[in-house]
This record gives C-alpha cells, structure tokens and sequence, in this order.
C-alpha cells in the first residue's frame, strides 16, 4: 500500500513539473531568430550553418520541430527537461531513482528545480524555441554522454563492440561534435582523460569507444569550418575593434564575467571547491581515493572551464554559460553524495527547503513577466491575423514592454523581432510577407512616405 502511495507521488510530481516547463513555453513568444527563414527546410539548415549557427541542432530546429510549431515544441520541450533531471541522477548515482521509496525523492525535487532556476538565462535556454534547441537539447546530449562514460568505467563491456555499434557511435560521436563550442571541445577533452586514465588504471577500453571519439573529432571539424563564427565576431566595426585589443586588456573583462557566473547558480561553484579543499585537507588519503570525491573535484573542473573559454570574449550572451551551470549542479550534488558518504551529513533536505523557498519567493514575478509577454504577443497575433495587406497600406505594431525581475539571470531577455534590423524589420517582414513598422522607423531620415 505505501508502495502504491509513494508511486503516485512520483507520479504526481512529475506531472507538476511536466506542465510547469509546458506552460512557460507556451507563454514564450516567437521571436527573431525563428523568422531567419521563412520557409524552414534543407535550404533553411544550409543558410543557418553558413551564416549564424553551425550547431547540431539546426537539423531539428530547422526543420520538423519548427515546422510543428508551436504545439510540437510545447509537448517535446518538457519531456526534453525531465529528461535532462534523470539523467543527472543517473550521472551521480548510476542507477535511476527508486520510485517505490521516497529516498531518492528529495534529490530529484532539488535537481528539477535547481535546472531551472540556478542555470545560465533560463528563459533563453529551456522556454525560448532557439535557445532551447541550441542549450537544453543539446545539454541533454552532453550529460548523457558523462553518464555513459561513467558507467562504462565500471562496466567495459556494457555496450557490445560490433559493426552495427560502431556506425552509431561514429554518427553520435558528430552529432557530439557539433554541439556547443565549449562543451564539444570539452567532451574531446573528456575522451583523452578517459583513455589516460585507462591506461594508468589498466582499465579495458571498449573498442566502439575510438569510434565515438573519431566522430567527436569529425564533428568539432564540420562545426568549427564554418564561416558563421568568422562572421558573427566581426558583424560590425565595434566588434572588429575589440578583436583587436591585446589579450593583457581583454582578460580586464574575466573578473566581470567570472563574478556574473558565480551569481547565476547563487555562488555555490565556489563553496563547493571551498568545501572540496576542507574535505581534502581533513581527510587527504580518504579524498583522493574516493570516487565521489573525485566527481566532485572533476565536476568544478568542468564547469569552471566550460565558462572560462568565453570569459575573454568583451561581447557575450549570458546563455552561453548553460552547460556550465549544470556541472555546478552535479558538483553539488556529488559534495552533497561524499559529505553523506564520509562524514554522515545530510545535506540535501536542506537544500530542497532552500531552493523551495527561493522558488516560492521569485515565482511570482518569474511567472508575470511571462503573462505579460504572453498578453502582448495575443494582440500582435491577431492584429497580424486581421490585417489586409493592402499594398498601399502598413501595418503598425508596438514592440513588447519586457518586465524585468531584480534578479538579472532570471529576467527576461526576449529578442522582439519588432526591434528589427535598424528599424527595417527585415525578418518580420520576409517571414509574415506584410509591410510592418512599430513607429520607431520615423526617427531614421531615410524612411520612406508609406501610407497607414
């Protein structure tokens, strides 16, 4: 009977989640970068990787996802999310959590919420089409490949070495590639610690592994080569100039953007190493042969350096620092995992009664500012809807008034196409095939007479 009732809280629970993450997406507007093309097909995915995005997931934002727009990325992009939360269980503890007990319960609650409110721009990289495709997606991806070389450490043969695993770890080892460009030189990075250590452990190294690591390598390649990076840091003189800059003057900017990545996920990376660096220096041959511990320490690694190799850029999305974020939750949850092992201390009931609380606290102005964006893009829709295009007529349209939160990682960043290309709209106008102006137009000396 306590079975059932434990059972149908996990039931529950993840439905509560599932319509969470399902009902801001909805909210979340279609904004500039899903009207680059107007008709999204093999012509859309080529003029994506040559001028803007060389990613894997152009093929599926590029193509059917958006095609099912917007009810197909409503129902997938929860999935998507809790998909990502059990698989960050299944990293630190290599089994998926027991749903008959409520011993694994809490950890599960702090994870979900955790990816939520303690990653890099949340609205940008899970609600948000683009951004979501391009980080939640595609961090799903990163994560699954560290449980599955975590678990192959413990178990070689856990994936059989044939033909057919062979091709498959070939085009998964590209589609790893082609994934962001700090965690797909991450992942290659990871598949060399993994064949050292190996060899100094004398650990069995599966043989479909080179062919995964061979793929990362082609993949990183197709990525890199295209000229969109080229492109997009040096898409005006300001940009240009700042290239310029000796490397002593840029790393001026690392303490800016190192401080804005510790305040996204509530400074925890460095109380982790801080707590590391006491574990270590009380229990120093405990520690570095612990496994747990070593997670620890390799997981602060990872995220440090994931953020890192974008801190001496001068001009950066705060998304970027996505993936990063996450291992500073796996970090946490590993201490949490070593201080219970070693030490006795239970930690994890009181992170779920703070990151509760700091969710009850913030979800209200979290949720308005979505409402609000929500109304708005209502009215432009039907306006859009009604209007006739006459040739001798325009349509006018306000751009969206944004409500932001104090907390800055948690506000609202929406690219509004309204705002356009130097008032011109030029993707609005392509993708709706209207001429639309939002009033702003009127201050270029340039503007044409159209008639309203």
């Amino acid at each position: 009977m306590r079975k059932n009732k434990n059972l149908i809280l996990w039931i529950i629970s993840i439905i509560i989640y599932l319509s969470f993450i399902g009902f801001f997406t909805y909210l979340y507007p279609i904004s500039e970068d899903e009207m680059l093309c107007k008709v999204h097909n093999l012509d859309c995915i080529l003029y994506l990787y040559k001028n803007f995005c060389a990613r894997i997931s152009i093929l599926f934002s590029g193509t059917f996802l958006f095609n099912t727009y917007k009810w197909g990325f409503v129902i997938l992009n929860p999935i998507i999310q809790s998909v990502l939360v059990f698989l960050i269980f299944y990293l630190v503890n290599l089994r998926m959590p027991d749903f008959k007990t409520l011993k694994d319960f809490p950890q599960v609650v702090f994870t979900a919420l955790a990816c939520v409110f303690m990653v890099a721009q949340p609205d940008q990289t899970i609600f948000w089409f683009s951004g979501a495709t391009n980080y939640l997606f595609l961090g799903v991806m990163f994560i699954a490949f560290c449980a599955l070389m975590r678990k192959t450490w413990h178990t070689p043969y856990l994936i059989p070495s044939n033909i057919f695993t062979f091709i498959v770890a070939v085009l998964s080892g590209i589609v790893l590639g082609m994934n962001n460009e700090n965690s797909a030189p991450m992942m290659f990075c990871l598949c060399a610690l993994y064949i050292f250590a190996a060899i100094g452990f004398k650990k069995k190294i599966p043989h479909w592994f080179w062919f995964l690591f061979t793929g990362i390598l082609a993949g990183m390649a197709v990525m890199f080569s295209s000229p969109a990076y080229f492109q997009r840091m040096n898409i005006n003189i300001i940009m240009q100039e700042m290239n310029k800059r000796p490397l002593l003057i840029k790393i001026e900017s690392f303490t800016n953007h190192l401080d804005y990545f510790m305040q996204i996920s509530l400074y925890a990376l460095p109380i982790v190493i801080l707590s590391s660096l006491l574990c270590l220096a009380d229990k120093f041959k405990t520690a570095i042969k612990d496994e747990i511990f070593l997670f620890t320490v390799l997981s602060c690694f990872v995220s440090f350096m994931l953020a890192f190799v974008f801190f001496p850029v001068s001009i950066l999305p705060d998304r970027i620092f996505y993936n990063a974020t996450l291992f500073t939750i796996i970090s946490i949850l590993f201490l949490v995992k070593y201080l219970k092992n070693t030490y006795n201390i239970r930690l994890m009931p009181v992170l779920v009664v703070a990151i509760i609380c700091f969710s009850v606290i913030i979800i209200i102005p979290f949720s308005k500012q979505y409402i609000l964006l929500h109304k708005q893009n209502i009215q432009r829709e039907t306006l859009l809807k009604n209007f006739n295009n006459d040739k001798n007529m325009c349509l006018w349209l306000p751009i969206y008034s944004i409500h932001k939160m104090q907390n800055t990682n948690l506000s609202l960043k929406f690219y509004d196409p309204m705002k356009g290309t130097d008032g011109k709209h030029m993707y609005f106008t392509k993708y709706y095939d209207k001429d639309v102006v939002s009033g702003k137009e009127f201050s270029f000396p340039k503007w044409t007479n159209t008639k309203h």
